[in-house]
């Protein structure tokens, strides 16, 4: 027994000892995704104090925001983006010319796009082949290059994606320019093991820094992040307080504080204002502190994003890892400015209102043009409806 703990003891050693002198980036998810918190909805004025405050910690990356999302969030990252900070500013989108040309329209330095790479993503989210799938990514990755954009690629739900053909993904956004490969465990199913394995191998096959944005599901984000880092992933996604879909990301506080103190990495962040840090982000998000728990929390089966909807509509596993009725819990849609036209039509037909295209988009822009309503409920709905004319 002594001699396996000592063995252990040794590799454990090793992995700490590697990440000593090793680059290694945080990027900083809070005014993005942990505004897809359900109940979470950030003002303007917020998100700059948040993004001060984050650049003065020291995160290497901000993540401002989709711009496509709504007409705020397109605001906020316009505003956030002319801040002067120290940290690389990324905007997020989907893997659309539309959307990149959001970013340019801006003026922001990076962008952060994805495409999900998974059977289920290309089947119930996109429809297409796998050819069709590279084609449609490298596409997309040319058209920022040449708009001048530095890119990261994030292929969603990597984690139940094909290794061979993660690979091909990787090797094909490279080969087109992009400047960084993200790893998305979008559902949270990966334990550290099976992260250190997969991000070894694609450490190995490319030549570019590799990025991994974990989800804490299972409880295991923080975990995994460390992980990533330990097989040589160069940047972690975070949150403050650990916001994000459904049980959120991993917190800053968490995987800064183990690194500097288990793995002795010296980053350049100011630990003393964790604290200040978390009161902020608390008092801007008011949520529920258990209301992210893995597996019991509120909202460990609450969709938001209208993309993350829209799938899950079709197919519950597309982000879901763990079935809700297997606990004897409902899975729940939060209509807010971050809905879509394909969950604010299931909504609506499902308390009995039809409606037209046109009217779709109407009530839509409606929605998105109230960023104050956390969540719009069935009775506010049909009398949104109603004070436009349309009948149920």
């Amino acid at each position: 027994k002594r001699s396996l703990s000592h063995i252990h003891g040794n590799e454990r050693s090793t992995e700490i000892a590697m990440l000593i002198g090793q680059k290694i980036e945080i990027l900083d998810s809070t005014l993005r995704e942990g505004e897809q918190t359900p109940g979470v909805s950030f003002s303007v004025d917020q998100k700059i104090a948040m993004a001060k405050r984050l650049d003065a910690f020291g995160v290497d990356f901000i993540e401002l925001g989709h711009p496509a999302v709504a007409p705020d969030v397109y605001e906020a990252v316009e505003t956030l983006n002319d801040l002067d900070l120290n940290a690389k500013k990324m905007a997020h989108g989907r893997a659309s010319k539309s959307d990149i040309n959001d970013a340019v329209a801006i003026g922001v330095g990076w962008m952060g796009f994805f495409f999900g790479t998974s059977p289920l993503s290309l089947k119930h989210k996109f429809n297409v082949t796998k050819s069709e799938a590279l084609n449609r990514i490298e596409t997309a990755v040319k058209y920022g290059k040449d708009k001048g954009l530095k890119l990261r690629f994030t292929a969603e739900d990597a984690s139940r994606t094909d290794l061979d053909y993660l690979i091909q993904v990787g090797q094909l956004v490279q080969k087109a320019g992009v400047d960084r490969f993200s790893l998305a465990d979008t559902v949270g199913c990966l334990t550290p093991t099976k992260m250190k394995e997969l991000v070894s191998r694609i450490v190995c096959e490319l030549d570019i820094p590799v990025h991994v944005h974990c989800h804490n599901d299972f409880g295991m984000a923080t975990a995994n992040a460390l992980s990533a880092l330990e097989a040589g992933a160069q940047c972690v996604d975070v949150a403050v307080n650990g916001l994000g879909e459904r049980c959120g990301l991993p917190p800053l506080a968490e995987v800064v504080i183990a690194l500097t103190n288990i793995y002795k990495v010296n980053g350049n962040w100011d630990l003393g204002m964790i604290p200040k840090l978390t009161e902020l982000v608390n008092s801007f998000s008011k949520l529920d502190p258990n209301a992210n728990q893995p597996i019991v929390g509120k909202n460990a089966f609450t969709h938001k994003a209208g993309l993350h909807v829209k799938a899950v509509a079709i197919e519950p596993k597309s982000y879901e890892a763990i079935s809700p009725e297997s606990l004897h819990r409902k899975r729940h849609f939060v209509i807010d400015k971050y809905t879509g036209k394909s969950a604010l039509n299931n909504r609506l037909n499902h308390i009995g209102i039809s409606v037209s295209p046109k009217e779709l988009d109407t009530i839509l822009i409606e929605i998105k043009s109230h960023p104050e309503k956390l969540n719009w409920e069935d009775k506010q709905l049909i009398s949104l409806t109603k004070s436009m004319g349309i009948k149920s």
